[in-house]
């Protein structure tokens, strides 16, 4: 249920400040920000809520898959919340025509019906099937659904999505890419680079076309490329590109991680979790995405018997902690890049990804204590101003 009464989060430092604050929640919004002069335990701290813009799933719900149920979607929706995530979108890879539609719809049904799930979905991704089909840049994609684009394909799924794909991942080379990305862009959807291995010029066609953002660069590619002209030095030298970074410390070795951030800078860079629904299980043997799948107990997620992964098993709270430990970062910036710039990029920064009278009551609140193992302990997170999670 939607809050509508009135509730006060901390007195806590809010990330970029350095005195404490109390802000009032009223009616799904922030009413008040207020300077506090009680004594603070000067680890707490409040942050805007977080933005994940790729959620395969979480905690035993996979979103791309036929079996998806309303509940599969609310489970996932309150887990997030417990990591928190107050934005998300879900995303669903390369698969057949029939399981899209399936899937997108019972994601929209659930949307409807759920005062939650509409209030934390911010919209759905497509991370395939126009990608390419090569070893290595497809990644864990199953082969035998990867196809090149088709806008009436496209259309049947926003149809079925009730209008809410609002994020496509496509490789630029394949047959038609930069005509579907002219086309997607004008429709107002975020268009994104993904499991390629385009050229320059390819690259730059397809940011002129439109692309506006590289999805979990360093990833989907071919493990060995030319030591200059490659598609990840091109992405990462195009200014008019954002790029996702997925910071759970195996996609991106921590001197990775950071000289891509560095090379980006904070302002063009968004971390996400590319979580999958294996993303807060215990460590064993499981399928996903049809294969066989490990998750270690150091959080790494493989196709079983191989060093290769096959998404991240961590949460968008731990790419922010991981990130301040190897990407070259502080607290402020780690969260403008899991909350201020995902929000920007899908141009929702009128309501929230910042703390200020009249913003939607998106808020996270938390300890940060650099000497801990585990630095960032989620206190509350709230979202459109009900409260989504509170510690015992």
């Amino acid at each position: 249920m939607r809050s509508a009464g009135r509730f006060e989060v901390g007195p806590a430092i809010p990330v970029g400040g350095d005195r404490p604050v109390v802000v009032a929640v009223e009616g799904g919004k922030i009413a008040a920000v207020v300077e506090s002069s009680a004594s603070v335990d000067a680890r707490r701290r409040v942050a805007p809520g977080l933005i994940d813009i790729q959620v395969n799933g979480f905690g035993g719900v996979h979103f791309g898959t036929s079996e998806l149920t309303v509940a599969d979607v609310r489970k996932a929706t309150d887990l997030l919340a417990a990591e928190g995530v107050t934005r998300f979108v879900p995303t669903i890879v390369t698969g057949s025509h029939a399981m899209y539609l399936d899937a997108l719809g019972v994601l929209a049904s659930a949307c409807e019906q759920d005062d939650r799930v509409h209030d934390a979905v911010l919209c759905f991704h497509m991370e395939g099937p126009w990608i390419s089909p090569d070893d290595g840049p497809r990644g864990a994609h199953p082969p035998r659904h990867v196809r090149p684009p088709s806008w009436s394909e496209f259309e049947a799924w926003q149809a079925a999505a009730g209008g809410r794909i609002g994020y496509v991942s496509i490789a630029p080379e394949v047959d038609g890419a930069v005509e579907m990305i002219a086309r997607l862009s004008s429709a107002g959807i975020v268009v994104a680079i993904a499991h390629t291995g385009a050229t320059g010029e390819q690259i730059r066609a397809a940011v002129d076309a439109g692309a506006r953002l590289s999805t979990h660069l360093g990833n989907g590619a071919h493990a060995t490329v030319p030591r200059h002209d490659n598609v990840i030095w091109h992405q990462l030298g195009e200014d008019r590109l954002t790029a996702s970074f997925i910071a759970d410390g195996h996609h991106l070795p921590g001197p990775i991680l950071k000289s891509m951030i560095r090379a980006k800078t904070p302002a063009r860079s968004v971390l996400t979790s590319d979580a999958t629904s294996l993303a807060g299980m215990p460590p064993g043997q499981y399928t996903e995405f049809g294969m066989g799948v490990e998750l270690r107990p150091d959080g790494r997620l493989c196709l079983a018997g191989t060093p290769y992964l096959a998404g991240s098993a961590q949460s968008l709270l731990h790419a922010v902690e991981t990130a301040t430990r190897i990407g070259g970062v502080t607290l402020d910036q780690a969260i403008e890049m899991a909350s201020t710039n995902p929000a920007r990029l899908f141009g929702v920064d009128h309501e929230c990804g910042r703390i200020a009278v009249g913003m939607r009551a998106d808020l996270i609140e938390f300890d940060w204590d650099t000497s801990a193992e585990s630095q960032l302990m989620l206190r509350r997170t709230v979202c459109a101003g009900a409260m989504t999670y509170q510690q015992d």
